[in-house]
């Protein structure tokens, strides 16, 4: 549709040149039918002055005369030739001139005849006996007869050309007004076009807002379903390790039961984030989780966070939950001292392309070659087999007091 609008354009605006063109070129000829008819007085008015001139000096003798007669012969000569140029399209006007121009190679022959007559007798008697012969009474009839014929030949081509030029220049106008009718035209449709667009758009903003909204309601509603879900489990589990009589399966119980609630966490977190879809805050939840953590677990623990706010793929949210629930874990397990406080350090961030999280302790630190993949604990197996999921990499990091684990992974694992 587009392209239609642009060649009728297109074609419209050529169409108004093309009159405009042929305008210009009527109004030319128009004028240069004035030019030719002013020639043709021009040589009449001339013509006249020479007579005027031979008539002077014949009758006073006096030499002034012969200076007039031979400039306005030079002029009816000169005239001549212009109308000669002007006429070139004309074919009749060609051949009227060319019998012009006999006629008055005649008459101005008479008069150069009698002025030399006037000249060489010292009075007027044998000149004027040159002019009762006639010849130059007959060819300046003939002349007048041309010229108006010439004349009457220009006012009818200036009629019928300026006629013409008036309906060219009639069609022009009317040609404009259609142009700006047909922009008008295209405006409005162009205004419609517009208002429509944006009332789809106001309508697919309205659809896609309630889309979203019914998204995040539904994504709120799953994850407040699955932490109560996992909160259920965390009671059975809870119920059940309290009946357990041996130790070592009751820690068993109880670090499933501290997994199972940081993935929980994970799941009320993005409950709480409110109309943000898909919004995990690695940093918030590092620094909550931490917390909580120390708070129910590390009696006398201090502890140090250094985290920076860092929103996550939610595919990168529960592995990173639980691997820093396993290391926070450790850390207040082990990292206990008899002889100073304790002292559990936190931190995330960026790295490069990459994040950080790192867990350490003041404690008695590691044994000498200790290694997370040969390592019998559970917990440092899932560490190593969830960074991995991360696409990362388990890291232990050396330091002179206590131990230190991180964890780098990239950004993103699309």
């Amino acid at each position: 549709m587009l392209a239609i609008t642009v060649a009728g354009l297109f074609t419209a605006f050529a169409t108004l040149g093309a009159v405009f063109l042929w305008y210009d070129s009527t109004a030319r000829w128009v004028t240069h039918t004035h030019l030719v008819r002013a020639g043709i007085t021009d040589v009449m008015l001339t013509l006249t002055e020479a007579e005027s001139a031979q008539r002077g000096y014949l009758l006073t003798g006096d030499r002034a005369f012969i200076a007039r007669l031979e400039g306005a012969k030079q002029n009816t000569l000169a005239g001549l030739q212009a109308v000669e140029q002007l006429t070139r399209d004309n074919p009749e006007q060609q051949a009227r001139v060319a019998r012009l121009k006999t006629q008055m190679a005649l008459r101005l022959g008479v008069i150069d005849q009698t002025v030399q007559a006037r000249r060489a007798s010292g009075d007027a008697v044998a000149a004027i006996r040159i002019l009762r012969e006639g010849r130059g009474v007959a060819s300046m009839t003939e002349i007048r007869r041309i010229i108006a014929e010439m004349d009457a030949s220009e006012a009818r081509l200036e009629a019928a050309r300026a006629q013409r030029a008036a309906a060219i220049r009639t069609l022009v106008v009317l040609s404009m007004a259609g142009f700006a009718i047909i922009l008008a035209l295209l405006f409005i449709r162009a205004q419609r076009d517009l208002s429509l667009d944006r009332e789809a758009e106001a309508e697919n903003a309205e659809r896609l807002g309630k889309l979203l909204a019914d998204r995040t309601l539904l994504l709120d509603e799953v994850n407040h379903r699955v932490k109560n879900s996992l909160q259920q489990i965390a009671s059975v589990v809870r119920l059940q390790s309290r009946n357990v009589k041996a130790d070592e399966a009751r820690d068993a119980l109880e670090k499933t039961l501290s997994r199972i609630m940081a993935v929980g966490r994970v799941h009320e977190q993005l409950y709480r984030a409110g109309g943000e879809v898909g919004a995990f805050d690695a940093g918030r939840y590092a620094e909550a989780l931490a917390r909580e953590l120390v708070e129910s677990l590390g009696e006398g623990v201090e502890l140090e966070t250094d985290v920076e706010p860092a929103l996550l793929d939610l595919r990168q949210a529960v592995p990173l939950a639980l691997i820093l629930n396993e290391l926070i874990t450790n850390a207040l397990k082990y990292g206990r001292s008899t002889d100073r406080p304790c002292r559990i350090r936190v931190t995330f961030g960026t790295q490069g392309e990459d994040f950080r999280l790192s867990v350490s302790d003041n404690g008695a630190g590691l044994p000498d070659g200790f290694m997370p993949k040969s390592h019998k604990s559970l917990g440092m197996r899932a560490i190593d087999a969830l960074a991995r999921q991360l696409q990362g990499r388990f890291l232990v990091e050396e330091q002179e007091v206590g131990a230190g684990f991180a964890v780098v992974f990239p950004r993103s694992t699309a």
